[in-house]
């Protein structure tokens, strides 16, 4: 009898142990979005407050990050994941050959695009029940940090000195910012007036570091709220709405709003657009902004959205085949105010076209959520190219690709049919 209980006893263990392991395994996904979106805010405390850090530091964290994120994705696997590492093979191979082309180790290059592959990779893996309550997390702790930040600036500085941060890590200068006197970053301070009036006058980050990444945030946290309502129920959806306007507030942020507004109209209509339409988007703006430009004798130079705009212009007339081929170092500085010049500079035309299709195309359609997602998330990116490449930061691009990857991963209760609701 003794020896009955003992295997009894060893089979309950076991058993016991299998469901932590599987539990675990659920909300593994979760912790490591977190921690993609909040490491730098919590290496800038070390930093400013224990010991100095360097660049290899951060490199360090984001990768084991990364490789965190697809291992605990390749655990759960299924067969629906096999293009993303097809994706991810494809990416890695060009990077090898560009690095040999060019006579220059570029491994920040590969890593750009990794983020998207690998983050939907965690999304797919994720428990689709976990998704609303890991976005209800994340943002608010974005807001209780803006919150410290407005009404604590002193202590805001203490636990951050973000300048100071981004000058050991990052290399940036003093003499790069604005306000040399501030503890902040280079961009929250405007050398002209506020965008939007608030509070005070500098431009707020939260756990982001710089005003950029939180406008970004705040675009994404809008694309999710207008596509997923229905899952999220109303008392969360009017929380994430109100609160993101706030957020919006804090950070200035131009093309956040514009963003944000688009994405939030757009969510009206595109249930009813044609299925697979979003990839128009990239290709529609970027005629319409050659033309513009052309017929109007736009000139680049100012730093607003048209100077932003025909800076893009103007820097892709520049550009030789072999630029566009992605197997040339000569423009890379320029394209700091162009996301889409970057891309084509570091991944090749060729492989931004592929990029855009694999985005657009390879994309359930079963449910108003994923239709309303996928069409906001082709807006973002279209938006962002033109201006700028900090959609390729992992502090944003990680929570875009795990809301991706979450949503495609499962069909939800409230779009099992998505004509039959608004």
């Amino acid at each position: 009898m003794s020896g009955v209980a003992s295997a009894g006893s060893h089979s309950f263990d076991h058993h016991a142990a299998g469901l932590a392991d599987s539990r675990l395994l659920l909300i593994a996904p979760a912790l490591i979005l977190i921690a993609s979106i909040t490491f730098n805010a919590g290496l800038a405390i070390v930093n400013a407050n224990v010991m100095a850090l360097s660049s290899s530091i951060v490199m360090l964290v984001e990768g084991l990050l990364t490789g965190a994120a697809l291992g605990v994705a390749l655990l759960r696997w299924r067969p629906e994941m096999a293009p993303m590492i097809v994706a991810m093979a494809l990416i890695f191979l060009f990077g090898v050959v560009r690095s040999i082309a060019t006579e220059e180790l570029q491994p920040k290059y590969i890593r750009d695009l990794m983020i998207m592959p690998v983050f939907l990779l965690l999304g797919m893996a994720s428990s689709k029940e976990h998704l609303a309550r890991t976005v209800l997390a994340i943002h608010t702790v974005v807001l209780i940090v803006l919150a410290v930040e407005a009404l604590m600036p002193g202590l805001h500085s203490k636990l951050f000195n973000i300048q100071d941060y981004y000058i050991n890590t990052r290399g940036t200068r003093a003499d790069q910012f604005y306000n040399t006197n501030s503890d902040l970053f280079i961009s929250a301070t405007r050398p002209d007036a506020r965008y939007l009036p608030f509070i005070t006058e500098e431009r707020m980050s939260s756990v982001f570091l710089e005003p950029v990444s939180l406008g970004n945030y705040c675009s994404i946290i809008i694309a999710f709220t207008v596509s997923c309502f229905r899952r999220l129920g109303w008392p969360a959806t009017i929380y994430l709405a109100l609160t993101t306007v706030l957020l919006l507030f804090g950070c200035d942020g131009r093309l956040a709003v514009l963003a944000s507004l688009i994405i939030a109209a757009a969510a009206l209509i595109t249930p009813y657009l044609p299925p697979f339409s979003a990839i128009i988007y990239l290709p529609g703006a970027v005629l319409t902004l050659f033309t513009a430009a052309a017929l109007l004798g736009l000139k680049a130079g100012t730093d607003d959205f048209a100077g932003r705009l025909t800076g893009t212009v103007e820097l892709l007339h520049r550009f030789d085949l072999v630029d566009f081929l992605g197997l040339s170092n000569q423009y890379v500085d320029w394209t700091v105010d162009s996301g889409l010049a970057y891309l084509i500079v570091t991944q090749s035309l060729p492989g931004l076209i592929l990029l855009w299709t694999f985005i657009a195309w390879h994309v359930s359609e079963r449910t108003i959520e994923q239709v309303r997602f996928t069409h906001a998330l082709c807006l973002y990116l279209t938006l962002s190219m033109l201006v700028s490449f900090s959609l390729l930061t992992i502090k944003t691009a990680a929570l875009l690709w795990f809301i991706q990857g979450a949503l495609q991963s499962s069909g939800s209760e409230a779009g099992r049919d998505k004509f039959s609701q608004s």
